[in-house]
């Protein structure tokens, strides 16, 4: 945390010309981080590694970093952008309401290929009921 600190002081400073990068990525972080639940998902995906002894200090050093109030969110943009179109998608949220409803176990998946498997012969077998082959 100190490290984040200084820099953001070094950022600042009107002797330097540098853009504010450490700024803006510790706000979209800072963004992204509320819950140990949030940094546990970034690090099994592999976007963020962490050394510290658990989340929960992770969230903790997120929280305590202060940024003076200097936003540059301009530098992630367009990743911000595409996380809301990804986040509002009506079709990705039902599906993925879907899944998680009616789908936690295999077995609620083989179900639902067997009730599809049955539906689809249940109609060939009305159709041909209907409309029965012609021997010659």
């Amino acid at each position: 945390m100190v490290f984040f600190s200084n820099v953001i002081a070094f950022e600042m400073s009107t002797e330097t010309d540098y853009e504010c990068y450490v700024i803006a990525y510790v706000n979209f972080m800072k963004s992204l981080i509320e819950t140990t639940g949030d940094v546990k998902e970034l690090r099994e995906k592999g976007i963020m590694v962490s050394h510290l002894r658990s989340d929960d200090q992770m969230v903790r050093m997120f929280k305590q970093i202060d940024t003076y109030g200097v936003d540059h969110w301009g530098l992630f943009q367009d990743v911000t952008t595409r996380i809301d179109d990804h986040c509002n998608s009506k079709a990705k949220t039902w599906m993925a309401d879907l899944i998680h409803t009616y789908f936690r176990t295999p077995c609620t998946a083989i179900a639902l290929l067997a009730a599809g498997f049955l539906l689809c012969f249940t109609f060939l077998q009305t159709f041909y009921t209907i409309h029965p082959m012609k021997n010659n």
